[in-house]
């Protein structure tokens, strides 16, 4: 497919946002700060499973579902009539207003359960209204960013997750030590809650701040149009698109969800283990995993993001999927080790070391999927990555690590075990993904830049 960066019909240009100076970089702001706050709503359970697991009588594969499956189930099929809509819509912030505001009412809706259905359902609102926002901020970002500046750009937005990652850790720890000191709360009219039902409230509430913030993001221009697709592109045009690049898109996607199943499989289950191996409590566990979610996943997001920019500054048509190939070879050792370690400071060490080599492709990998990728199909191939992604790394990464505890050794305290297994396996298949997708990528953008 050869991509123009075709001239924007005058209909499509009315009201368009100005894709140069300081404004576009507060649109990347405000999109960060809704990611920080999708990651903290969906990852503040994870601090939590020992209360709820007492509180409704769980084991771990109940508590993965919640974390995994239930999140990812709903997101995952809503992505795709939400990647099209993104596609065709002149108002692309608009959906996210309203998912910002769905997805925080369903987290306070886990705050009034007392059962695992409940709970479950709950947590599968929350993906619903979380899968607004990536399909929608790539498409932006991709539209105010040139391919050279696009990959720090949505480095800087990526960023969102780890960060909101860490403060779930920090808010949520300090949160639950305060209303277990506390024994729980009482509000009027509403009747009495458990801590850990509190915490859910309590991360909730910011929801109406960050959707007013959505809406100030103005609508850009649409950039680099492919000449054979229509301006309103069907759902069929993207997976049409995908199949016929079946070896690009097929290793790039699968290479994509490996890593998603094997970075969000060990952020779920990293807590617990500490918890359960060390003695740690909760609040020190917040803490300590927190900061390192907070620092080496923010340094290593924005330094991936970073060399890519400059090695294609240095005329490397694949520096995307350079920078995600050398930090996942670099990586391995520290994340297989970390939970084997015969203390909790060598075991967060570790974790700390991977993490910031790891974080280095977050920003990239995605940005790879944008730069091959005509603007009319963005929003739906993103949702179909993104519908992969979910089900193999949110569905079954929780569950993966869980099912060799519980059914493969019988015993929760192997659950560090459990996180080793886990990244000794999928590191290789990964990498083996990711050297078959290098010479179909460089020839991909080297097609689509003419």
């Amino acid at each position: 497919v050869g991509m123009v960066t075709a001239a924007v019909t005058e209909e499509s240009a009315v009201g368009a946002a100005p894709s140069r100076g300081a404004y576009r970089w507060l649109v990347v702001a405000i999109l960060f700060v809704g990611y920080c706050f999708s990651a903290i709503d969906a990852r503040v359970l994870t601090l939590m499973v020992e209360p709820i697991q007492r509180d409704l009588n769980l084991s771990d594969f109940e508590i993965s579902l919640l974390q995994g499956f239930a999140f990812s189930l709903l997101y995952s099929i809503a992505a795709l009539p939400i990647g099209r809509f993104v596609d065709r819509t002149k108002r692309r912030a608009t959906l996210i207003v309203w998912g910002v505001l769905f997805w925080s009412a369903m987290t306070a809706a886990c705050g009034f359960t007392s059962s695992f259905i409940g709970l479950f359902l709950a947590r599968v609102g929350v993906g619903v209204g979380e899968a607004t926002l990536s399909p929608t901020a790539y498409s932006l970002i991709s539209d105010y960013f040139e391919r050279r500046r696009r990959a720090l750009a949505i480095s800087f937005y990526a960023i969102g997750y780890p960060i909101g990652g860490g403060l779930a850790l920090l808010i949520g720890g300090w949160l639950l030590a305060r209303f277990t000191k506390a024994g729980g709360a009482t509000l009027p009219w509403l009747g009495s809650f458990e801590p850990w039902q509190m915490v859910f409230l309590c991360v909730a509430a910011p929801g109406l701040i960050v959707a007013a913030l959505m809406m100030m993001i103005r609508e850009p221009a649409r950039q680099e149009l492919a000449a054979n697709l229509s301006v309103q592109s069907s759902l069929r045009e993207g997976f049409d698109y995908i199949s016929e690049r079946w070896a690009l898109f097929g290793s790039l996607i699968g290479s994509l969800a490996l890593i998603a199943l094997l970075a969000i499989g060990t952020a779920l289950w990293f807590p617990t283990f500490l918890i359960r191996s060390y003695g740690m409590s909760a609040a020190e566990v917040g803490m300590s995993y927190g900061m390192i979610m907070l620092t080496c996943g923010t340094f290593g997001t924005l330094s991936g993001g970073w060399l890519a920019g400059r090695l294609m500054q240095g005329g490397r048509a694949d520096a995307n999927m350079r920078v995600v190939l050398i930090a996942t070879l670099l990586k391995g050792v520290p994340l297989i080790i970390a939970p084997l370690m015969p203390t909790a400071f060598w075991s967060l060490t570790m974790m700390a070391i991977g993490t910031l080599i790891g974080q280095a492709s977050q920003g990239v990998m995605l940005t790879a999927i944008q730069d091959v990728t005509p603007n009319q199909l963005r929003g739906q191939v993103t949702a179909i990555s993104l519908l992969c992604v979910n089900l193999v790394g949110m569905g079954l990464g929780a569950s993966v690590i869980a099912a060799i505890t519980d059914f493969g050794f019988g015993d929760q305290a192997a659950l560090g075990y459990s996180i080793a297994i886990a990244g000794a396996v999928v590191l290789p298949l990964i990498v083996a993904l990711l050297l078959v997708a290098l010479p179909h990528y460089r020839r991909a953008v080297e097609s689509l830049a003419r």
